[in-house]
Parts: C-alpha cells; structure tokens; sequence
C-alpha cells in the first residue's frame, strides 16, 4: 500500500523549492540517496498504475456503465490515490535526476 495517501494540491511541487542547483559533492550525495530512497516505491507503484489503467482501459465500455459504489466500481479503491503518488514521485525523481546529471556535467567540464 502507499506510505501515505497523496493529496493533491499545494504540495505537488515542493521538492522544486528543496532541491536546488547542486553546489557540493555532499550535496549530490544526499540528493542521490534521496532518489534512491523512493526509487523503489516509484516503480513498484508505477508497475501497479500501468496494470490498473490497462485494465480500465479492456473494460472501458463496461465501466462506465457501471453506477459508482458497486462492487466493480469499488475494485480499484485507492487508484486514485496511488496513481497522483505515483505522477509525484515521476516529476520529484526526475527533477532531482536532473538536478545531479548538471552537477556532474559542470565538473566534468575544464
């Protein structure tokens, strides 16, 4: 199940404002163990999303004939949920991805 259920809203891009230019090796070095602390949830809820939306997308049709509330409707509770989650993490890990890639091509550079 997910660490925590992710809301959206006002927080969905915090880690902009936490994880800025890298300056310092120790620096790099925390972001790249903070990458590798949520790598795993990432992928393990974006395998669970992309089985989910293919299933949604087989029974298209039928879904949406069904009334909310029913049992089939109720199948994916937390969908949702995990797939806001799972968008976070993609944007997060991406940008502090991006963020170490600089680093390191700035002093690679004479």
């Amino acid at each position: 199940m997910i660490k925590q259920l992710y809301q959206t809203g006002a927080n969905d891009h915090k880690f902009n404002i936490k994880y800025s230019a890298i300056v310092s090796l120790d620096q790099r070095q925390t972001y790249k163990d903070d990458f590798n602390a949520e790598y795993e949830e990432y992928r393990n809820l974006h395998g669970r999303v992309e089985s989910i939306t293919r299933r949604f997308a087989q029974l298209d049709a039928e879904r949406k004939r069904v009334p909310p509330g029913t049992k089939e409707h109720q199948s994916y509770p937390h969908y949702h949920e995990e797939k806001c989650r799972c968008e976070y993490l993609h944007n997060k890990l991406a940008h502090i991805k991006r963020l170490i890639a600089e680093f390191d091509q700035q002093r690679a550079q004479p």
